[in-house]
This record gives structure tokens, C-alpha cells and sequence, in this order.
């Protein structure tokens, strides 16, 4: 009798769902910005090193038939990349008015972290969204409600988890509204620098969690570091890089992959001097290439150009190789449009990382692939066409 009343009672429990996690914490700032205040706030991001006047007539346009767009910064339970639960960021930006054609989802990028969209309430990403998109931008741990962490870079899977969380976040927030909206299941996942391989993985993870009813459209993927050993072993040999953010790296995958390296066998020179510093998320890594210079041999550990690496060096490069996406094949629909981006010139992310990529997709079958490898242009150039582009793609 016993056992046919537990039978029973599991019987009836299976017959209720299980309630998913609730992921929204709270809606910590909104504003609503017309077209034109977006593009001030493009310029005002961008300021010199963006040339206006080419893009003038796109901007005119816009500023006619462009939305007035709701921007929340959300924050929402998530993992770090360590499997802890922690309470995150991240910003979004929804049409005021009209139907909304699809959702955009932009993996986050390596910038400084006051820069973070949940900090700003802003993002240059976002300006689809005045197209009649809606667009998510999660912070990387490390960025936004996490910035005391240090920052999570090059954690693809993580980034695909905060990607999917903070999505669902979004849902929940939307269902609050007076009037409830939802995120449509279209989807274009947009990725650059080293914010593509996270894009990668993203569009990975929804292929492969059908639950979170998610359509991909497109994959767009600019200059990105998808297998970051290749990235950095490119740089070496080339002796050369414009972007200082080997340090980050190293202090990355030390407190998230627990690798402990001593970093004297890694640097040398004012960079091991001020490896803090360099490394803590807060300075431009852009203007401090001009203050340490480009060469490679000036500041990586004599070691890093020898045949016989030291034990550090072993381990960071071993530790890179992990973290490539995809680490065992690709689960992404076959048909999908990808979009592939990248110049030869990057003296950022080496364009061996891209060429990589588009071989190993071509050897998986996925035939519905555009490379663009330019000849010429730095990486903030391809950054810029990237944008220009998935704004295109949209308008």
C-alpha cells in the first residue's frame, strides 16, 4: 500500500512542471533616447578617430525613419567561470514603438570596465535596435555588478552561459511591462575582436539547447581570437603586437583557471613592474602600447622566444589552447549564414585565427560561409565595417 501511494504521489508530481530558475534580479536604470541622441552618443565614444561625414547620408536616414529605443541595464543571476552563482549585468535596448523584426545578441568584448554598456547605459552596439531590433549585451564577469572580479577573458563557455542567462532575464523583465512584450526567437549573434569567439559559442549553445527557443539567423564574426593560442604564438613569431593585453590574459587565466604562474616568467621590465596596473581592467590598453611600446621582446620573457619554453610559459600556452572554440567540433545548423571578417594587416588579433576558422568550417561542411580577409585596414577599421554591415544587414 505504501509503495502504490509513493507511485502515485510521483505520478502527480510529474504532472506539475518544474519551475525554471528565475534569473532577473532588477532593472537598475533606463532612459529613452531618440535617434539623433544616439548618434551623439556614437560620436561622443568614438570622438576624433571616427569619421562622421562618411557615413553622413547613413546617419541622415536613420535619423528619419530610426525609432525612439528603451535602454535597461538588468542585473541577473548567472555562473562565473568557475560554476559560482553571482549576481551580473548587462544592458538592453528595445524599440519603443512598431513591431520588433528580431533580437541581436552581442557577445562583450575586451574594453575598459567604466566602458561596460550597464555602466554607460549606452553601447554603440546597440544602435540596430533604432531598426526595430531588440539588442542584448551582457557584461563579461568582471564588467558592470561584477568589477570587482578580475575580468573573465577569453572564457568563451562562460560568456555563452551569461550570453543564455541574461536572455532569459530579459523575458522575465519584458513580462513585468504594463503592456508585456517578448524577445522575438529570430536571432543574429554579432561578435568582434575578442568578444567573437564568445559569439561563436554563444550560437553553439543555443544550437545545442533547442529549450531556450532560439532561431539562428545569422552568426557574424569580426577579427576574433578563436583559438587564442594560435593568437598569441602568431604574435611572438611576428616579435610584435599593438595591444597590451597579455598581462590581462595571463592574470585571467591564473584566478580563473587556477594555473598559478609566477608572472616574472612571463614579463619583464616596467610591464612586470606595473603588471597591476596594466592588468586590473581600468587603463587603455590601446594608449598604453604607446607608453611600453609594441615589441614583444621588450617585454615578454626572453624564454617566450626559445625553442625550450619555461614551465609557465608551457602552462599559459597549454591553457590557451583549452579555452579554443569550438574545443570538439561544431554544433551549429548547417545552413547557417556566417559571416567571417578580418584583415591581414590586424595588429591586434593575427589574421591566422581567422584563416583557421574559415578551414576548419570548410572541413565541417558548412558551405554557407562569406570570408572578408582584407588586405589593408587596422583592427579598429574592421571593427568599424563589421558595425557598418550588421547595421546594413538590418536596416
Amino acid at each position: 500500500m505504501k509503495k502504490r501511494l509513493l507511485f502515485i504521489l510521483f505520478l502527480v508530481a510529474l504532472s506539475f512542471p518544474v519551475a525554471a530558475q528565475k534569473r532577473l534580479v532588477a532593472a537598475t536604470s533606463e532612459n529613452r533616447l531618440p535617434p539623433s541622441a544616439q548618434f551623439d552618443s556614437l560620436l561622443a565614444e568614438f570622438g576624433a578617430g571616427f569619421d562622421a561625414d562618411s557615413y553622413a547620408p547613413v546617419f541622415k536616414m536613420a535619423g528619419k525613419m530610426g525609432r525612439d529605443v528603451r535602454f535597461v541595464s538588468l542585473l541577473y543571476r548567472t555562473q562565473d567561470p568557475n560554476g559560482k552563482e553571482v549576481i551580473a549585468s548587462g544592458l538592453m535596448a528595445y524599440p519603443e514603438t512598431g513591431r520588433v523584426r528580431g533580437t541581436i545578441e552581442v557577445s562583450p568584448i575586451c574594453k575598459e570596465k567604466y566602458l561596460a554598456g550597464s555602466v554607460r547605459r549606452f553601447t554603440v552596439e546597440c544602435l540596430p535596435s533604432m531598426c526595430g531590433y531588440a539588442v542584448l549585451v551582457p557584461d563579461t564577469i568582471g564588467y558592470g555588478a561584477t568589477e570587482g572580479e578580475d575580468t573573465a577573458l577569453l572564457m568563451s563557455e562562460n560568456v555563452a552561459l551569461v550570453s543564455a542567462h541574461f536572455r532569459e532575464a530579459v523575458q522575465e523583465y519584458l513580462a513585468t511591462w504594463d503592456k508585456p512584450r517578448t524577445l522575438p526567437r529570430k536571432t543574429i549573434v554579432f561578435g568582434y575582436s575578442l568578444g567573437a569567439a564568445g559569439a561563436l559559442e554563444t550560437a553553439c549553445y543555443y544550437h545545442t539547447h533547442p529549450e531556450m527557443g532560439v532561431k539562428l539567423q545569422t552568426l557574424y564574426l569580426a577579427s576574433g581570437a578563436y583559438d587564442p593560442s594560435v593568437a598569441i604564438g602568431s604574435a611572438v613569431e611576428k616579435g610584435e603586437s599593438g595591444y597590451l593585453v597579455y598581462p590581462s590574459i595571463a592574470r585571467s587565466l591564473n584566478r580563473w583557471m587556477g594555473l598559478e604562474m609566477d608572472y616574472k616568467n612571463l614579463f619583464q621590465g616596467r610591464v612586470l613592474e606595473d603588471f597591476d596596473f596594466i592588468s586590473g581592467g581600468q587603463a587603455n590598453l590601446t594608449e598604453l602600447t604607446g607608453v611600453y611600446g609594441k615589441d614583444l621582446r621588450a617585454y615578454l620573457h626572453p624564454d617566450f622566444f626559445t625553442p625550450t619554453q619555461n614551465a609557465d610559459i608551457r602552462k599559459l600556452m597549454e591553457g590557451l589552447g583549452s579555452l579554443k572554440v569550438p574545443a570538439v567540433g561544431f554544433s551549429l545548423p548547417k545552413g547557417l549564414k556566417i559571416y567571417l571578417r578580418h584583415s591581414a594587416q590586424d595588429e591586434y588579433v593575427p589574421v591566422a585565427c581567422s584563416d583557421e576558422l574559415r578551414a576548419e568550417l570548410r572541413q565541417a561542411g558548412f558551405r554557407n560561409v562569406t570570408y572578408f580577409r582584407d588586405k589593408k585596414g587596422t583592427h579598429y577599421d574592421e571593427a568599424a565595417l563589421a558595425f557598418l554591415n550588421l547595421f546594413m544587414l538590418v536596416f
